[in-house]
């Protein structure tokens, strides 16, 4: 009985061995989330192949092989498949998106807007930049935030002279928005903070950096028409404050704007409040301000009688912040006690917004 003993138990370790050697090898090469709208799960990879399922923004999935261009990956149903690498992110890209939501969240909107076309949405500014989503033509946006990078030409744009090419930039906007997730739930969820998607998230909040010229905003007709009447480039625009009118009540509106190229260190150079004037039933340009090198966000509030003021800081060397107060129709300066008043920039009112 004990030389059975002897034998058995050997064979039992040795069977147990070679059965832990041969178990299905199921573990997972890391994780991955998807960065597209909706990517299609493949069979295979050969050229007659079947779908069979799909994964939608930001749903992490397992790693379980890479191929060429393709990746194999389980998702958190058990449903396994290949899917092409480009519709993937690496973990750590997906942290930087979450942190950079975060830094969104209590931005103040300084515009909207519609995307012109398909446009790639970079973590920081650059085309260059890694990548975390497209948003399809139309999408909608909110503007937060306002930066330069340097314009990197394909090879055809390029001259080919040997002399020195000057180093061109342009204008990006940081801007939040929603990538579309699974169908199921009808409810939007742009303002819950989350980490990761779940099966049924009809719209997953999402921010990042995007080409300004790819950007329409939303601008009303009197902030359009004044904008183009003088020649500037509409960075951002508010509306102050409502009057009343036979008609209906009238929105009064404030725009920040760049005159020139892009590419410039300020956010906006001038600044534009129109106003309704009743007896002519049309908007007025009340109030003009140049020369400035304006920073974003531009703060709205309060004055004392309840008047609409905003606030900015100006990108000098003392990063001085600027309040300026709406009292019926004329705009003014708001100082500290014992500030001096320095030479005002060019001040007009009166002028019709449309000309």
């Amino acid at each position: 009985m004990k030389r059975k003993l002897v034998i058995a138990v050997p064979l039992l370790a040795l069977v147990a061995l070679v059965a832990w050697v041969l178990r299905p090898k199921r573990e997972a090469q890391g994780e991955a989330f998807v960065s597209e709208k909706v990517a299609p799960l493949l069979n295979s990879i050969a050229q007659v192949r079947e779908q069979v399922g799909m994964v939608h923004y930001g749903e992490r999935v397992d790693v379980i092989a890479k191929r060429n261009d393709y990746v194999k990956v389980r998702t958190n149903a058990g449903v396994v498949g290949w899917v092409e690498s480009r519709q993937l992110m690496e973990p750590a890209l997906w942290q930087r998106s979450i942190k950079l939501l975060d830094r969104t969240r209590g931005m103040p909107v300084q515009a909207r807007g519609r995307t012109k076309v398909s446009t790639n949405l970079r973590v920081q500014p650059g085309r260059t930049e890694p990548r975390l989503y497209q948003f399809a033509r139309n999408a909608p946006v909110e503007i937060v935030g306002r930066a330069t990078a340097d314009w990197v030409q394909v090879s055809d744009e390029r001259d080919n002279s040997n002399e020195p090419q000057e180093t061109k930039k342009e204008d990006w906007f940081l801007v939040r928005g929603v990538a579309t997730g699974p169908p199921g739930d009808s409810s939007g969820r742009a303002a819950e903070p989350i980490n990761t998607t779940q099966p049924g998230d009809q719209t997953v909040p999402i921010a990042g950096w995007v080409v300004t010229r790819f950007i329409e905003m939303d601008l009303p007709d009197p902030v359009r028409e004044g904008a183009a009447s003088a020649n500037i480039r509409p960075v951002a625009w508010f509306e102050l404050n409502r009057v009343s009118d036979p008609s209906g009540d009238k929105p009064q509106y404030l725009l920040a704007a760049a005159r020139g190229p892009e590419g410039q260190t300020c956010d906006f150079t001038a600044l534009r409040v129109y106003t309704w004037y009743a007896k002519r039933d049309r908007y007025e340009t009340a109030f003009i301000e140049n020369r400035l090198c304006g920073q974003l966000p531009i703060q709205l509030g309060k004055g004392p009688k309840d008047e609409p003021e905003f606030r900015f800081h100006v990108m000098d060397g003392k990063k001085e912040e600027r309040v300026y107060r709406l009292i019926q129709t004329v705009v003014r300066r708001v100082r500290e006690p014992g500030e001096v008043s320095g030479k005002r920039g060019s001040t007009k009112m009166g002028k019709p917004a449309s000309k």
